[in-house]
């Protein structure tokens, strides 16, 4: 009787330490979806935006400069210029 009460012991000392294991992952979980992703997701976002304002910054510099401004599309460049429509009579 002895051993098998300590194997039940065992046994429900083990499945107690696999549900503890799995609630402190789902609360990982629960942290990461709430807390840390939109963090990230809210540093990701604000350096997108400041590299488009750098981005536009340069383009109207160089279009003030130079007059036109060069992208590249892999072996082709796109060149943008100024329009200027001509007055109509």
């Amino acid at each position: 009787m002895a051993i098998s009460s300590s194997m039940n012991r065992d046994k429900r000392s083990i499945i107690i330490g696999v549900l503890v294991a799995v609630v402190i992952l789902l609360a990982l979980l629960l942290v990461y979806l709430f807390v840390v992703q939109p963090i990230i997701n809210n540093y990701v976002l604000n350096k997108q935006v400041e590299a488009q304002t750098y981005v536009f910054a340069d383009m109207v510099s160089q279009l003030q400069n130079t007059g036109a401004y060069q992208v590249q599309l892999g072996n082709q460049t796109l060149v943008l210029v100024p329009y200027q429509p001509s007055a109509q009579q």
